[in-house]
């Protein structure tokens, strides 16, 4: 319950894609601090584009994963749409984001 995967065609062709899973995304509401860091990297091999990805801190300070993006490049575009989409999920929440760009 609560995951959200949201799929952007261009025509026949894939352009985009946001996934975050229900527990992943009440897990950062709940028990994460209200810091979410957000990167990309490009991927290779047959399919190129790039992951965009936002992850938190748990109490642990470990790693935890919230949502991630297959987005065509790391361009403003790709993260406006990412980060706004990102945004709707989370609701009234307003996290601290931080980035190297």
């Amino acid at each position: 319950p609560n995951s959200r995967v949201f799929v952007e065609l261009n025509g026949c062709r894939f352009k985009c894609m946001f996934v975050t899973l229900g527990t992943s995304l009440n897990g950062f509401i709940m028990g994460c601090r209200k810091m979410l860091f957000v990167d990309g990297t490009h991927l290779s091999g047959p399919y190129e584009g790039t992951m965009l990805a936002a992850i938190a801190l748990n109490a642990d300070n470990h790693v935890f994963d919230v949502a991630y993006a297959i987005v065509g490049g790391e361009t403003n575009e790709d993260w406006w749409w990412f980060l706004t989409t990102l945004h709707e999920c989370l609701g009234g929440l307003k996290p601290v984001i931080m980035s190297d760009r």
